[in-house]
């Protein structure tokens, strides 16, 4: 039941404010992308592509690649400058459009919580040999948070590969470096692997905004 009602957008949305509160990572995602000027981004299994309401401005290009048509359908309407692709992540050596465009920003925001460890290293080694200069963001939930409401909040979610850390540690290797903080009402816990990016730095910068 809990797939089919996130499939659409509405329930979907209407899940996250639940969950988020106001100051969401997301914030801190725009501070990031405030740091980096115009950037042409493959944002892989976008959803909804909600980001784009906080980094728009910071984009030149933008692919965004993920197999649920009802999302992708409204974001092709919203940002007709865009381009978006109906395709399954584990066929992205597949997707001729990526060979047309120059990538140096890789996002995957709630990504590798639902893919199986070979999917994800064959991912990361598509793009370590596509574009090893590529700035490379991705965000996942930490599970373990040792809060009863924090399960529940995870078992409601789709994915079905969600770790703990040294779990991500292991499979994320290939990126250099990751932080873990809470953004959620209930201390629900994020993991943020990089690459390319002095992420450490921008996100001491960011904290130091709001404390300031």
């Amino acid at each position: 039941m809990k797939n089919l009602i996130l499939k659409f957008k509405f329930f979907y949305r209407l899940y996250q404010k639940v969950i988020r509160r106001k100051r969401s990572e997301y914030d801190f995602i725009r501070y990031i992308f405030n740091q980096t000027g115009k950037v042409n981004v493959l944002d892989l299994c976008c959803g909804d592509s909600y980001v784009l309401n906080f980094i728009n401005n910071n984009i030149e290009n933008y692919i965004g690649v993920d197999n649920n048509e009802n999302y992708l359908k409204e974001s092709k309407l919203k940002y007709s400058k865009f381009k978006f692709i109906n395709s399954n992540i584990e066929n992205i050596n597949k997707i001729e459009e990526l060979g047309l465009t120059n990538i140096d920003f890789i996002f995957l925001n709630g990504a590798i919580h639902h893919l199986n460890d070979n999917v994800v290293e064959n991912l990361l080694n598509f793009l370590n040999k596509k574009y090893p200069n590529a700035k490379y963001l991705t965000i996942d939930p930490v599970i373990y948070n040792n809060k009863f409401l924090n399960k529940i909040m995870i078992d409601f979610d789709r994915g079905d590969f969600i770790r703990d850390i040294s779990k991500y540690q292991k499979l994320m290797k290939k990126f250099d470096s990751l932080i873990t903080d809470d953004f959620f009402i209930m201390s629900f816990k994020l993991i943020f692997h990089y690459k390319n990016i002095d992420l450490e730095k921008i996100y001491k910068n960011w904290k130091n905004s709001y404390i300031n």
